[in-house]
């Protein structure tokens, strides 16, 4: 077992994605502050990352976060965009706009008619939701709360599987299915914050890199942390590695995702306190993966940018079609099923829906294609945070808080006072937790 060098850092901070890059930038500027990041990984970046290699360097796909959501000035990565050679003021995104085509499971186009008295009944059932969510005493999913009406809403079934759609937009947001959300903090999510969602032309990944290698950030990569030991009467911290190195530092900033902390990737002497583990274990951690495939030619319409299916497992597909790609998004239940089928098999499935879609064209063979599977990720296990049934943002609160003196928290599922879930809300954690480490080394 070799202690690095005898060094002793003011900080450690473990995990070099969106909060821990935050946290690093506000140290860079105090000198002569000593802090280095852990990575695990062998790149920078976490669940945001730009793959140019599948589809060409012409072609790059985001296979984790792909839009920085709730932009405005007051988001935490503005500035940096501002300065950024890929300024991408004009790439708003919007999932669904007037003109998206909406099909049915048999490949037949849906009136317009349907989609209008589905989406009254949708919109009366999350009316039901939201007031549910300020009159509930006890937490319950929000399939249990809408249930009954659901079933007796219509006998329509194409109007019932546009229904499903629209409750699917929401299951595609939070990444879990709708027995799994809770109802009391129904659209906390979001903080009452505008939903603009922005695209990065060349990858929210690349964008990322990039400010981390512009900051010459020390980090170091492949640094798998195994153990946090805070039980030393010295004071000191004392961060294990896989590869037996011991890290020594005033205060740990840990990052890594939830889903890493509700596998105990990481373990703490002494244990961690009680209800630090209950904030862990209760808040959700969904699951949202991508279908990547790519075509010699594009056979649908180019002006789209997204195709609605009535599909229970294939319902948004996002269009590309400057590079003949189309990206098919799945979540909760679904994106796990898919998690454990053979990839071929789910490319065959989705061509022949989109054979039926496109039954008057000559559909290709794929050229190419990729699938993720961030639940199987070892640093990862998951997407993002969600509001499981019976967590709140006191769960949030107890998630951020610091315990054992010395172990400070942050990460997209520790934003109480913010947005959860997103690259911002990471962003947003870090730049806190750094303010408070900084005064606690002030004392």
């Amino acid at each position: 077992m070799m202690t690095c060098e005898g060094e002793i850092f003011d900080v450690v901070i473990i995990g070099c994605g969106p909060a821990g890059i935050a946290a690093a930038l506000d140290f860079q500027l105090i000198s002569p502050l000593k802090f280095i990041l852990l990575e695990a990984r062998n790149r920078v970046g976490g669940r945001v990352i730009t793959d140019r290699t599948t589809f060409g360097t012409n072609a790059p796909v985001d296979l984790g976060a792909q839009w920085l959501h709730h932009y405005r000035p007051e988001n935490p990565l503005y500035k940096y965009l501002q300065i950024s050679n890929d300024h991408p003021k004009n790439y708003h995104f919007i999932l669904r706009s007037s003109t998206t085509p909406f099909f049915d499971i048999d490949g037949t186009k849906i009136s317009s008619d349907k989609i209008d008295q589905a989406e009254e009944i949708f919109n009366r059932l999350c009316t039901k939701i939201k007031d549910s969510s300020s009159s509930l005493t006890i937490d319950k999913s929000i399939f249990d709360v809408i249930k009954n009406e659901y079933d007796n809403c219509t006998n329509d079934s194409q109007i019932k599987r546009l229904i499903d759609l629209f409750f699917g937009i929401i299951e595609q947001y939070e990444a879990s299915n709708l027995d799994q959300l809770s109802t009391k903090s129904y659209l906390k999510a979001d903080n009452d914050i505008p939903e603009f969602n922005l695209a990065i032309p060349n990858g929210l990944g690349i964008f990322i890199e990039q400010l981390v290698q512009q900051q010459k950030l020390p980090i170091e990569l492949n640094c798998i942390v195994t153990c946090i030991d805070t039980s030393s009467v010295d004071s000191f911290v004392k961060i294990h590695t896989k590869d037996k190195r011991v890290f020594l530092c005033k205060y740990v900033l840990v990052t890594i995702p939830l889903g890493c902390l509700k596998n105990h990737s990481i373990e703490f002497i002494p244990k961690l306190p009680e209800w630090k583990q209950n904030a862990i274990d209760s808040m959700g951690v969904g699951i949202s993966n991508k279908i990547l495939i790519q075509f010699p030619y594009t056979f649908w319409e180019s002006k789209d940018t997204a195709i609605f299916c009535t599909s229970s497992r294939f319902r948004f597909i996002l269009c590309r079609s400057d590079v003949c790609l189309l990206y098919i998004k799945v979540a909760g239940q679904v994106a796990l099923e898919i998690e454990q089928k053979n990839d071929q098999e789910t490319i065959d499935e989705i061509m022949i829906l989109l054979r039926r879609i496109f039954s008057d064209r000559n559909v290709p063979e794929p050229i190419q294609y990729l699938i993720t599977k961030w639940n199987q990720d070892p640093f990862s296990y998951g997407s993002y945070s969600n509001f499981a049934v019976g967590s709140d943002n006191q769960t949030l609160i107890d998630l951020a808080k610091e315990c054992h003196e010395r172990i400070y928290w942050a990460g997209e599922h520790t934003n109480y006072n913010g947005t959860i879930g997103c690259v911002d809300s990471a962003f947003e954690s870090g730049h806190r937790e750094a303010k408070r480490i900084l005064e606690k080394l002030k004392q």
